[in-house]
């Protein structure tokens, strides 16, 4: 007892083993806080839309269920119809207002959790899929708790600098020598140091364990941990019968076993190597280099030894595939561990630490026979820096930009205007291509000089902002006959050198890791970058738009977050460097500030198209049979442009130029109004 409370004594305070560990739990703490993000970032944006949902669906699938959706579905998609025919009747001067708001407030009391009814309608269809063991829950939580494949670091780091020491040090005061004087007092010695080892690794495990599940239970909630673990898409294919809850408990215990034989290994090393660097270095290496090595998840998870164990999430994996379409077939990405399988690896490992063990006692006995050993010449020493940072490869804004920015508009996406040159989509030949024409001279070039254009897809959109032009495109990855998207990118041009410069780039090849494997690209990060169908960005971040949303990344941290949701955002989308000017469900203009994320509603103001430039926000008036008027930004006044319908309209410096909306010919007006004109009478 005295000795293993010397050893106690000597690992938690002589080698600050307790301030290590205290330090690794604030870490580990902050770390959950800062960069934990929940699996569905939506479901927390429209949390009290979902909540109202799922308490009504909660539980198993039934034909209760698949009815609910069906009449759900059909309400909101007849309220919708008929609230757009509210407003067309009152904007057309046909029912008052008060016969407005008698229509429209049960309508829109329907609506407003269409938002949470999308989302519990795609949690209904993976759940029709199998829905005997696939059950309705709030699933941010029990994501965050089970569904990483991602290897605890931070503890790998603790449980070097904690069990490196406990050998390697008698080897540095020369101890070992001493120890082997006394009749069998190194091999108890060693005894006890492996306990006080395996019993500190397993209370560090329960405890980290209890951590995140706390951590997940205040952030989100870890309701319903009886259901079928398979009510996670995560474990969608898996083929084990288990809960949630049990689920949890069980790779609780897998890590216990994981780490428990990682110490066993790093101390036989330490007593092979008698050297604090080499355990540490080669301690690393049996772990990373298997991690980051394999291109195929599982494959780590059938190599004998603590890897496997230590992130164990594998185990509980299914059968995993993905279509590659320049084969028509699925590929394997992830291959289901069987339980007689997961036996053998056990066993195996299992059995290398008896060996460990067996091993480390018996270089501590034959104390008779032991002589005082040498060094074996000059000592080498060694330094392993592990660099293991998440790089998302994001570039740093210019310097050189313009003080103020230049005004956007979505119409205008496939062209745009400097002081030099004109930058349009060319749809003269068979492949559209961005090209620029100098103003002086008329001569055009391709904007886009890659010299592997045949691996390269460039999206037809671009934005401009004084002397700089972006545009986007996907790299491909070619490997024998086969082509597969490998890269997004967005490319800033200086065009008074036409030098390229990344501004982002996002790998998003779903069978491939990024650098050093630090994080593997999700299936739905590669799908929303190709619905995108307009862009915009500043200093700090970029803006896309598509799919009824608009989508902010940060430049530096790479983080997303959805800021703005619209159904109209693929007709209209204004941007003047800090304001995001976009049309609601009623069709109003909104005006949203980057800087604080409020949102304004412009008064008195309804159309279904408009244009904003440096002093005004020209529009199309749906209260005045879609006339063009104009409302000054700075004091609001507003004023009748054009006095005919139309149906859009494009503006310049100078002149308007609309389409009527009953003739459908083209016109050109100057900017106040005056000398409106047929253009198709001057081509005559």
């Amino acid at each position: 007892m005295p000795l293993i409370l010397y050893e106690m004594k000597k690992m938690f305070f002589y080698q600050k083993g307790l301030l290590l560990i205290g330090l690794f739990f604030v870490l580990s703490a902050a770390a959950l806080m800062i960069f934990d993000t929940p699996n569905n970032p939506d479901v927390e944006m429209n949390l009290p839309q979902y909540s109202y949902y799922l308490k009504q669906v909660a539980g198993p699938y039934s034909d209760e269920t698949e009815q609910f959706f069906t009449n759900e579905s059909k309400r909101i998609s007849d309220a919708h119809v008929a609230l757009q025919k509210a407003y067309d009747d009152y904007y057309d001067g046909n029912i008052s207002e008060e016969e407005l708001l008698a229509v429209t407030s049960p309508l829109e009391e329907i609506v407003k959790h269409e938002s949470g009814f999308q989302l519990i309608f795609d949690q209904y269809t993976y759940i029709r899929e199998n829905p005997d063991n696939r059950y309705f829950l709030s699933t941010n939580g029990w994501d965050g708790l089970l569904s990483t494949d991602s290897l605890d670091l931070l503890f790998l780091l603790l449980l070097l600098v904690l069990v490196t020491p406990v050998f390697c040090s008698e080897y540095v005061s020369e101890m070992d020598s001493l120890h082997l004087t006394v009749k069998k007092g190194t091999r108890v010695h060693a005894v006890t140091k492996i306990i006080l080892v395996l019993m500190t690794v397993i209370v560090l495990c329960l405890l980290t364990s209890l951590l995140r599940y706390g951590f997940f239970q205040v952030k989100y909630g870890l309701e319903n941990g009886n259901y079928p673990l398979q009510s996670l898409a995560y474990f969608g294919a898996s083929s084990k019968d288990s809960t949630l809850f049990s689920a949890f408990l069980s790779l609780t215990g897998i890590k216990i076993f994981g780490n428990l034989s990682f110490a066993m290994l790093m101390m036989l090393i330490s007593v092979w190597t008698k050297k604090y660097a080499l355990t540490l270095f080669s301690s690393t290496a049996v772990i990373l280099l298997p991690y980051y090595g394999f291109s195929i998840e599982s494959s780590k998870y059938f190599l004998p030894g603590p890897l496997g164990f230590m992130i164990s999430t594998g185990f509980f994996r299914g059968n995993e595939y993905e279509y590659n379409i320049f084969t028509d077939q699925m590929d394997i990405t992830f291959e289901e561990i069987s339980m007689m399988t997961m036996l053998s690896l056990f066993i195996v490992t299992l059995g290398t630490c008896i060996g460990a063990f067996i091993v480390i006692i018996v270089r501590h006995t034959n104390v008779w026979s032991a002589r005082k050993r040498r060094y074996w010449g000059k000592s080498l020493s060694m330094m392993v820096v592990l660099c293991l940072a998440v790089s998302s490869l994001v570039g740093c804004a210019s310097n050189e930009k313009a003080e103020k920015a230049d005004i956007y508009n979505s119409v205008s996406r496939l062209s745009y205007e400097n002081e030099h040159y004109r930058f349009y989509l060319d749809q003269t030949d068979l492949d559209d291509r961005l090209v620029f024409e100098d103003k002086q001279t008329g001569e055009i070039n391709n904007l886009v000089r890659t010299p592997m254009q045949s691996l390269t897809n460039v999206e037809p959109v671009i934005y401009g902002n004084g002397p700089f032009v972006y545009y986007m495109k996907f790299d491909n990855e070619k490997s024998g006959y086969y082509e597969e998207m490998d890269r997004f990118s967005v490319i800033e041009v200086e065009t008074t050198t036409f030098d390229e410069k990344i501004v982002y780039e996002k790998n998003v090849n779903s069978a491939k890791d990024s650098f050093l494997g630090l994080h593997t690209v999700d299936i739905d990060d590669t799908t929303s970058f190709l619905g995108i169908e307009s862009f915009f960005l500043d200093e700090t971040s970029i803006y896309f738009v598509g799919d009824q949303q608009i989508k902010r990344i940060n430049r530096r941290t790479g983080k997303t977050n959805v800021i703005i949701r619209s159904p109209f955002l693929s007709a209209n989308v204004a941007y003047d460097g800090n304001n995001i000017y976009y049309l609601n469900e009623k069709y109003q203009v909104v005006e949203y500030d980057t800087q604080t994320g409020s949102e304004t509603i412009i008064p008195d103001l309804i159309t279904t198209y408009f244009v904003v430039t440096d002093t005004e926000l020209l529009y199309v008036n749906r209260q005045d049979q879609h006339k063009i008027y104009a409302m000054n930004l700075d004091n609001s006044t507003i004023e009748k442009i054009v006095d005919k319908p139309v149906w859009s309209f494009t503006c310049d410096d100078q002149y308007i130029y609309y389409q009527g909306k009953y003739d459908n010919k083209s016109y050109r007006v100057d900017r106040d109004g005056e000398n409106d004109t047929l253009l198709e009478d001057e081509n005559d």
